[in-house]
């Protein structure tokens, strides 16, 4: 089954994600094999049964503490000490032994599952999750792993209905220009495809990086999920994907760091030209929200900023929870904070996640014409002689217009409302504070989409509203 032109796996399909990487786990983690007598007889023994062992990562190289350990199907249970050790006592025979913890949930392992056979040692059990040097070579063959600067982002692509998974779906992942080992833009992104089952895996983005994760087909189009740095070289990133055009309203509650309902915070979701507050009782609704992963960004003051991905489905149900964190300060800081608006913090995110081609007032005030701040951009074609009459055009196909050029007009917006270079010309360098091309419409914010042509977007904000809170 086709969908917008990607293939569909059928939704009934029990599909396992890192199918091979599951399996290394669980190999990894199975059983160390009896260095002695258990003195009990087995499976046949009615007595109660002692398992002592150790849970531990080979991600990180250290022990998990705190972790869940459970006999069979959960009707025993014990918790790691700090040194991941554990001792699991049930009543009867215990056949296999499972391990939760939030780690393997946020490196997309799981669980870990070991069986319980007649060679298990009940004295000293290990389970591990596989080395990242493991997995490396399951998932990246022929890449080079570089300790401390290699990760796998990994996940799930779905279509809106929250059911559909989409293969044939492209995926980018981005992280930021000042990674360790990063040489030019190529080495800061890894863009792939989602395979039959709807899962995808993108090697490169290095750890305790932000990483930026976007999805997008011919008609489907998630936003640009901004994920944390994180110590773990392997973090999975599961997507939404919505069509052009449809939406959804969004709720939700903020609350301080005590639980208690925050009024006044700022929402914006990325996708959505409207900004909405949060009222007495900390609960805000966004109308018209695009459907697909986005992020929410809530801001308040004396709190730190937020980003959290969240899912817009078609049919959109669960309310949003955010839990803000308190930030302490100087007071210089502070009243610069103040002083930088939303568009600027927006515009300084866009450009982290390195899908388009960017420049701010200290470069602009260089060229020597408004024509020529977008001139040497890749695949950005300029027509016209000089300074005063020149056209944008970049690659794609308008239903109204052709060119010479082999492409279509760019979709040219001034402070986000449309435009033309007959208004760019009447500008003068001074007045510009940033611009924005985007080659590919895409790779743009979702709200400057358009269903009659797929033509790249250039984006140009003024000083005047750049400064706006």
């Amino acid at each position: 089954m086709r969908m917008n032109g990607i293939a569909i796996s059928h939704p009934r399909q029990r599909v396992f994600f890192l199918t091979g990487l599951v399996a290394i786990a669980v190999f990894a983690g199975a059983a160390v094999p009896a260095r002695a007598s258990t003195g009990r007889l087995y499976p046949g023994s009615a007595a109660p049964d002692t398992i002592r062992g150790i849970v531990f990562d080979s991600l990180l190289h250290q022990p998990i503490p705190d972790a869940t350990v459970q006999a069979d199907e959960g009707a025993v249970s014990t918790m790691t000490d700090r040194e991941g050790r554990f001792t699991l006592i049930a009543p009867e025979t215990i056949r296999r032994v499972t391990v939760f913890h939030d780690f393997l949930d946020r490196s997309g392992l799981g669980s870990l599952q070991a069986a319980v056979t007649e060679k298990t040692s009940h004295s000293m059990m290990v389970l591990s999750t596989p080395s990242l040097a493991t997995i490396w070579a399951r998932l990246c063959p022929g890449r080079t792993l570089e300790k401390g600067r290699s990760g796998i982002v990994f996940g799930s692509v779905r279509a809106a209905d929250a059911r559909t998974r989409l293969s044939g779906a492209q995926v980018r992942v981005s992280w930021d220009f000042n990674a360790p080992g990063t040489i030019g833009a190529a080495s800061r992104m890894s863009d792939t495809r989602t395979d039959s089952t709807g899962t995808y895996f993108a090697c490169g983005a290095p750890p305790n990086n932000n990483v930026y994760v976007f999805g997008y087909s011919s008609m489907l189009r998630s936003g640009a999920v901004t994920v944390p740095g994180d110590t773990l070289p392997l973090r999975r990133v599961d997507l939404v994907l919505g069509e052009f055009g449809k939406s959804a309203t969004v709720r939700g509650v903020v609350r301080d760091p005590r639980k208690v309902p925050l009024a006044g915070a700022s929402i914006d979701v990325d996708g959505v030209d409207a900004t909405t507050r949060t009222d007495a009782n900390g609960r805000f609704t966004l109308a018209n929200v695009p459907t697909g992963s986005r992020t929410l960004a809530v801001r308040s003051l004396g709190f730190a900023p937020l980003f959290q991905p969240i899912a817009v489905l078609e049919k959109q149900t669960d309310e949003i929870q955010v839990d803000m964190l308190a930030v302490s300060l100087p007071g210089v800081n502070i009243t610069g904070r103040q002083n930088v608006s939303s568009l600027q913090i927006d515009f300084e995110q866009r450009k982290r996640e390195g899908f388009g081609t960017f420049k701010d007032s200290t470069e602009i005030v260089r060229h020597t014409s408004i024509r020529s701040i977008f001139q040497g951009i890749p695949s950005l074609v300029i027509t016209g002689g000089n300074s005063t009459a020149f056209y944008l055009y970049t690659p794609g196909q308008s239903i109204s217009t052709t060119n010479a050029a082999g492409g279509c007009p760019a979709n040219i917006y001034v402070d986000g409302k449309p435009s033309d270079t007959s208004v760019l010309i009447s500008l003068s360098k001074e007045q510009i504070a940033a611009i924005e091309v985007y080659i590919r419409q895409e790779f743009a914010p979702a709200k400057y989409l358009l269903l009659s042509n797929n033509c790249g977007v250039v984006l140009v904000w003024t000083k005047l509203e750049f400064k706006k809170r």
